[in-house]
């Protein structure tokens, strides 16, 4: 396939984006309900270059920054959240090949940068089940060396995208302990993805199980690989990675928008006891949408003005490629501020757009219950509460926040 170049990506403020996240969304409701994946809805965006749009000129991209792309992945979640949340990892492997790439000083980076621009995604196999705490970075998966370069060995969970994706980024602990990220083809001997997640909500995102058994790794297909006793530095990454889930919340608050008024204009009668004789004429009915358009729109500012300050760090790299340790604090406690906000509103919006039609509201052909689903499900990504009293201990004493991916 030839890299994609700035003139075939779809640059999502064109009518053609608009079109296309149009028919995304014309199927979503359906595809939630019958339980089937997007696979011709996220080949359609690999297509269009969604994957590309933080490449640079230089590698065939349209260059946009931070805050243009968290937008766009509000408008794709706004159409299908299930469809914007396959490409989480696939921005966050991007993002850290930018970084390390940047004057062309990391051939490896680079190289897989023009893999992204041939319409490439990337999926991940970060989390497992069992006793190790989460975000200790210590895994039972193995990379051992080999007599060609190295062995992986394991089973991840929570593995987002990997179903839909050319490549998976694997954690893994070494012989020498540390932890290494490696990248491998998903269609690599050995490789086995099994689309075994059963949650209520964003249920087709391919987030289930994958096995690695005796995968063979090459040298240039180790992404780093990091010793446990490593000084942590500072970083934007993970702050993006928090932040992208709750653009896809911000994206179904929209599409509740989208199905609240469509809702209240399809009702044709009202209650003896209302105010008016016609829902959509009802002041009280136009208040609750009213509020939950509000929600929508705060949701909106929110994650664009943190993912402002992801970008304001991101410009901060200096030789070391290393952010300004202050603006990559100021970005995690606004991402932070976002999700603990966002948590406790979404839900409810997503529960009140019901009452804007009351009982036939419920009927499983409108599946208007999957917006509260959906969100409910992102929510619980990473506990809430720890998120709020990290904000008010640096508040009440400047400590630093956790250093680990999953803060």
């Amino acid at each position: 396939m030839t890299s994609l170049d700035r003139s075939t990506a779809l640059l999502p403020d064109s009518d053609a984006f608009a079109a296309l996240l149009r028919d995304i969304a014309a199927g979503a409701a359906d595809r939630d309900r019958n339980d089937e994946n997007p696979v011709e809805q996220v080949a359609a965006l690999k297509r269009a270059g969604f994957g590309t749009l933080r490449l640079p000129a230089a590698f065939g991209g349209p260059g946009l920054s931070v805050t243009q792309l968290f937008s766009a992945i509000i408008d794709v979640a706004r159409a299908d959240p299930i469809v914007a949340h396959i490409f989480r990892t696939h921005f966050w492997f991007v993002e850290e090949r930018l970084r390390t790439s940047h004057d062309g000083s990391d051939p490896i980076s680079a190289a897989w940068l023009s893999t992204v621009a041939q319409g490439k995604t990337f999926g991940n196999a970060f989390s497992e089940k069992g006793g190790n705490a989460v975000g200790s970075l210590v895994f039972n998966t193995r990379l051992l060396p080999a007599e060609q370069g190295y062995r992986l060995d394991g089973e991840k969970f929570y593995s987002t995208g990997t179903l839909f994706s050319d490549y998976l980024t694997v954690t893994a602990t070494t012989d020498h302990d540390s932890v290494a990220t490696v990248v491998v083809p998903a269609d690599r001997d050995g490789v086995q993805i099994i689309d075994d997640w059963d949650g209520f909500g964003q249920r087709r995102t391919g987030t289930g199980t994958t096995v690695f058994t005796g995968v063979a790794v090459s040298e240039d297909e180790v992404l780093s690989d990091t010793p446990y006793d490593a000084e942590p530095q500072p970083t934007v990454q993970y702050a993006s990675l928090q932040l992208f889930i709750h653009a896809v919340v911000a994206g179904i608050l929209e599409s509740v928008v989208d199905d609240g008024v469509t809702l209240l204009r399809s009702r044709e009668r009202s209650f003896s006891h209302a105010v008016t004789e016609r829902p959509t004429d009802d002041p009280l009915l136009q208040r609750q949408l009213g509020e939950i358009a509000s929600t929508a729109a705060i949701a909106r500012a929110a994650v664009l003005d943190a993912a402002a300050a992801i970008e304001a760090a991101t410009e901060s790299y200096g030789e070391d490629r290393v952010p300004d340790a202050e603006l990559a604090t100021a970005a995690q406690l606004k991402v932070a501020k976002v999700k603990v906000h966002l948590d406790a509103v979404a839900p409810e919006a997503a529960t009140r757009l019901l009452e804007l039609g009351g009982a036939s509201a419920a009927s499983r052909s409108r599946n208007l219950d999957r917006h509260w689903r959906n969100i409910r499900t992102i929510t619980l990504h990473n506990p809430v509460g720890l998120k709020a009293r990290a904000i008010g201990q640096n508040l009440l004493h400047g400590t630093a926040l956790p250093a680990n991916a999953y803060f």
